[in-house]
């Protein structure tokens, strides 16, 4: 644990669970809608919620699993965790409650890290790509059913939308149509359009603009781009030449948890 400040030394947690096995840390979130982090562990079925404020603070509560859950997704409250494990089931933890509440009809290996949520006839709904198979699970967030299976081109790692926004992008990038990314409409779950930046060269992660207006994609190549596109229209509007631009990240979207985007 570090001071923000100054980055200085405050505490160092031995990571053990109760069965006195050590374990990896796969990831540390800042939950800031309930002032805690939450660490996910790589090797013991347990989930850490670490206060910053209240009583207790620092003094990590821990959460026992079924489980060992490696990718994560928080509601917008951050009061649920979805999470999938290395065999592809899924659980919805109630980190209220402390334990699970539900399991996830998922198959594949679903990348719900990089899921998004949206209001659809007026439920919210979360959307998760697929590392394995060509598929985008969307989930009902108050039954925790799968409400659709959207077929798409191929294994994908991001899908990326935006409040301002009817559409969400997806990408097939561990497929042979790497090159092109999918359009989503969120109300109807049909694709209705596709953009392919270059052909037969890889392009994925779309990230928006702070307005929502543009769409940014990147051409993952040693010669590639950043290629900027016109959220409504679908229709190319400027290319930022790059050596193989991978991950770009819009900070405001982030900080202020949009809804289109993973936190």
């Amino acid at each position: 644990l570090l001071r923000a400040s100054d980055l200085s030394l405050q505490r160092i947690y031995p990571v053990t669970g109760a069965g006195g096995k050590s374990s990896r840390v796969s990831a540390v979130y800042d939950a800031a809608p309930r002032g805690s982090f939450i660490v996910a562990l790589r090797d013991i079925p347990e989930v850490w919620e670490i206060p910053y404020t209240g009583k207790k603070t620092f003094e990590p509560r821990v959460i026992e699993l079924t489980d060992v859950l490696d990718d994560f997704f928080f509601d917008q409250p951050y009061r649920h965790i979805l999470g999938a494990s290395r065999t592809a089931t899924g659980q919805v933890i109630d980190l209220d409650a402390g334990r699970k509440v539900a399991d996830l009809a998922l198959t594949g290996m679903p990348h719900l890290g990089s899921g998004i949520t949206w209001k659809r006839n007026g439920r919210e709904v979360m959307a998760s790509p697929n590392l394995k198979q060509g598929a985008i699970s969307v989930i009902d967030m108050q039954s925790w059913k799968t409400v659709a299976t959207i077929p798409t081109n191929g294994p994908g790692f991001f899908l990326r939308s935006h409040e301002a926004t009817p559409y969400a992008w997806a990408d097939a990038m561990m497929s042979p149509k790497r090159d092109t990314l999918q359009v989503i409409d969120k109300q109807t779950l049909a694709i209705v359009g596709s953009v392919t930046p270059s052909p037969g060269r890889t392009a994925a992660h779309v990230e928006f603009t702070r307005d929502g207006r543009y769409a940014l994609v990147s051409l993952m190549e040693a010669d590639g781009a950043i290629v900027v596109y016109d959220a409504r229209t679908l229709k190319e509007v400027k290319r930022l030449p790059m050596d193989k631009p991978i991950g770009k990240y819009n900070v405001f979207n982030k900080t202020t948890r949009s809804s289109g985007t993973s936190h």
